[in-house]
């Protein structure tokens, strides 16, 4: 397939860097926030960071549902 250019719009590529500098932004509020919480909902602090590494944008999917309560009443 010669002469067949395959180039993706500039704004595409800035895109993308955004969405990556947003996401490291989260990665780090994420395990930041995670690990001196005493208390996360549906899974052990292990999974959380399991999750906040792997899956793209898991660290919204941790602040989102996964923050258990730490409030001190009183």
């Amino acid at each position: 397939m010669k002469g067949v250019k395959n180039k993706l719009p500039e704004y595409t590529i800035l895109i993308i860097a955004a969405l990556f500098v947003i996401n490291l932004g989260l990665i780090a509020w994420a395990i930041t926030d995670l690990l001196p919480r005493e208390n996360v909902k549906y899974l052990p602090k292990t999974a959380w960071i399991a999750i906040i590494a792997i899956i793209f944008f898991g660290s919204a999917i941790y602040l989102l549902a996964g923050r258990g309560e730490d409030y001190k009443s009183g």
